[in-house]
């Protein structure tokens, strides 16, 4: 049998992504040690109980030693505490990369810290819930998911073909983008819709949401999402989510426009156009699932 590609992963932050991580490790090469690293002992025994780490440490440090791959997955405010304690813990050969919905701001600190041309090479897997908690964590969650990967000129170019397997062996697919284009991306197609989300259940009345059917709660179901971790994605990516949100506001003005005028044809055509649109991706996603 061929050795295990890593032989100790060591997951910062086991909550639905860092125990989905943990559970498709497992399913991918269940030799692979699994370490675990929180900041609460009863969160960690979950993770525990649920097969999702082999071991669970309080401790940063400890957590990363002898680990061929260290993956932070908690929120981006804690990243400067992490990456300056496991700065000195990590082995020579370790490559250290992350979860985070951004990477310019993640990057430029991991460099600073690690050290630029160090071990870290960003990821963001384009995969997750309006849940969280390791409760929720899936062996399946990154299977057909897109995981952007941001090296930089800086990066080495084994770290960086390391994270590339890592994320592979997953199930995902990888993408490369630098830290710059990726955060002007996703404030389009992630970071806009759930502010839109937010904002459609916020113009609604009490008595109006009553009548909300299956529908809306489809349409509005990111909303639910964890409200201080999307105020930190808001507020570290506030550049390009402004520029989305313009030409968010443009194309509300075009069907405004459109509806005041009673442009039928006009309407039509915009609606059908969109619909294809999602058609195509909708196919394109289902086929590589």
């Amino acid at each position: 049998m061929n050795k295990p590609v890593f032989k100790k992963v060591t997951v910062i932050g086991v909550g639905l992504l860092g125990g989905s991580i943990g559970l498709a490790l497992k399913a991918a090469d269940e030799r692979i040690a699994v370490t675990g690293v929180g900041r609460r002992k009863s969160s960690l025994d979950r993770a525990m109980d649920a097969g999702v780490i082999d071991e669970a440490t309080l401790s940063t440090a400890e957590g990363v030693a002898g680990s061929d791959m260290v993956v932070l997955a908690t929120p981006l405010g804690a990243y400067e505490c992490h990456l300056s304690v496991i700065r000195d813990s990590l082995d020579r050969r370790a490559v250290v990369t992350d979860v985070g919905s951004t990477k310019s701001v993640s990057v430029r600190l991991a460099e600073a810290i690690l050290g630029a041309g160090g071990p870290f090479v960003g990821s963001h897997p384009m995969a997750g819930s309006e849940r969280r908690g390791v409760q929720f964590a899936r062996a399946d969650l990154f299977i057909g998911a897109t995981c952007i990967i941001t090296p930089t000129t800086n990066t080495r170019p084994a770290a960086l073909r390391k994270t590339e397997r890592f994320w592979k062996m997953l199930g995902a697919q990888t993408v490369g983008m630098t830290p710059a284009s990726h955060d002007r991306a996703v404030a389009r197609v992630s970071h806009l819709p759930h502010i839109l989300a937010a904002m459609i259940v916020a113009i609604q009345r009490n008595a109006e949401l009553g009548l909300a059917g299956r529908g809306f709660l489809d349409t509005t179901r990111i909303a639910s999402g964890d409200p201080e971790m999307w105020r930190e994605i808001i507020l570290t990516n506030r550049r390009p989510l402004l520029t989305a949100i313009d030409a968010a506001d443009e194309q509300l003005m075009r069907i405004r426009d459109l509806v005041e005028t009673g442009d039928a044809r006009g309407i039509e055509r915009y609606l059908a156009s969109a619909k294809k649109r999602r058609d195509k991706l909708l196919a394109r996603q289902l086929k590589q699932w």
